[in-house]
């Protein structure tokens, strides 16, 4: 009984997620996470573990709040296809987010799908090259994408939350794309606040060539961290037709 509660990925019969090198891909089980914990191995549930941890002052009560990823480590997780000698670890992560308290840490958000799952043996695991910080009050997430085959663009993407009071608020985006093969990039910096995005375009080549585009953020203001979808796949919408620096 206690190895089928620690399971992450399901067993499946005949799956039906099978990709052209072979690749099947297990479901997952949806976690549960107590409300209340003393550090941040309290709140991983059975079969995970903590990956990274950091600390700092989010709701400006003065106390230090957790932030944590929290990764599966269930080896029904691990795959294998036909595509690569290597297995792949497509064991979930999960960012969790608690405000500190006199007794410990309570469960603020626990979002299992802004950091994506690794499914793909020639796409770099995200977190790779990326970064979890505090500053300034700000928590920061930074993904990145790199793809050995298959494809030539390359890309980061930056995410600045921020506590109003009741959620985690996007403020802040940066994406910085690169395409390999031609070298020309792209740099997207996107504040939330002043609904503003500035657009660089360039080359690797020559960097005086860099042209600059300012814009708008159009819709609706992005979901909160609690609800934030998956951070590599986000896209603000901004108003086309922009104006030359």
């Amino acid at each position: 009984m206690v190895a089928l509660l620690a399971a992450i990925c399901l067993a499946t019969g005949t799956p039906d997620n099978r990709d052209e090198g072979g690749l099947i891909i297990p479901p997952l089980a949806e976690p549960t996470l107590p409300v209340t914990a003393p550090s941040a191995a309290g709140f991983a549930p059975a079969g995970w573990r903590v990956e990274r941890e950091i600390r700092g002052d989010l709701n400006k009560d003065g106390r230090p709040d957790l932030v944590a990823v929290l990764k599966g480590a269930d080896p029904g997780c691990v795959v294998r296809t036909e595509l690569s000698s290597e297995p792949m670890d497509t064991n979930p992560r999960l960012l969790l987010v608690a405000f500190g308290t006199p007794q410990g840490f309570t469960r603020q958000v626990a979002n299992t799908a802004i950091i994506p799952r690794q499914e793909d043996p020639f796409v770099d695991d995200p977190l790779d090259n990326g970064e979890l910080s505090i500053r300034a009050g700000i928590l920061r997430l930074k993904l990145g994408h790199w793809r050995s085959a298959g494809g030539w663009g390359t890309y980061t993407n930056a995410l600045a939350f921020r506590w109003d009071g009741s959620a985690f608020r996007l403020i802040g985006f940066d994406k910085d794309h690169l395409q390999r093969n031609s070298g020309e990039t792209e740099k997207l910096s996107v504040n939330f606040l002043t609904r503003r995005a500035r657009i660089a375009t360039g080359s690797i080549a020559d960097d005086a060539a860099e042209k600059v585009v300012w814009t708008t953020v159009t819709g609706v203001s992005p979901p909160p961290l609690e609800t934030f979808g998956d951070g590599l796949s986000f896209e603000p919408k901004l108003r086309t037709g922009a104006a030359a620096n």
